[in-house]
């Protein structure tokens, strides 16, 4: 895994402004949550972590990328579980990726959409990092093979 620089990548927030969005394979119900929060809720910003097997399962993510360029209020992180010569991003697995960049201090509210295995490891890491359970909400897919 890549060394993260953390002055790149975090701001400088508020005590708990943050809702945190954590998706493994699927953006599933986030895609559109970024945009209508986005517009709709001005006090909260937004950190979306999206990890992916390939480079082909980022899907669509160039309206959420293109979000995060132009809005102070959004950062997304997106990572590949392996090395992909094309692959100039994060590499490693999604619990990593939040274990390195998420400051737990900001974070008002977490949700995490994923598999079984991906939710209950993430759920793990977030404890560890000190996020009470209260704040972690999350919900599972099946995974199409």
């Amino acid at each position: 895994m890549k060394k993260r620089d953390s002055n790149s990548i975090c701001s400088q927030m508020t005590e708990e402004k943050e809702v945190v969005l954590i998706a493994g394979g699927r953006l599933g119900p986030f895609k559109d949550w970024v945009a209508d929060s986005l517009k709709n809720d001005p006090k909260h910003d937004i950190r979306l972590f999206f990890g992916a097997q390939t480079r082909g399962d980022l899907g669509n993510t160039e309206e959420l990328r293109n979000l995060s360029d132009f809005s102070n209020r959004f950062h997304m992180v997106t990572t590949l579980d392996s090395s992909h010569p094309e692959w100039d991003g994060e590499v490693g697995l999604i619990t990593d990726v939040v274990r390195d960049y998420l400051e737990p201090g900001n974070v008002r509210k977490c949700f995490i959409y994923g598999t079984d295995v991906m939710v209950n490891e993430t759920q793990r890491t977030l404890k560890k990092l000190g996020i009470p359970e209260e704040k972690i909400n999350h919900k599972h897919f099946e995974r199409a093979y």
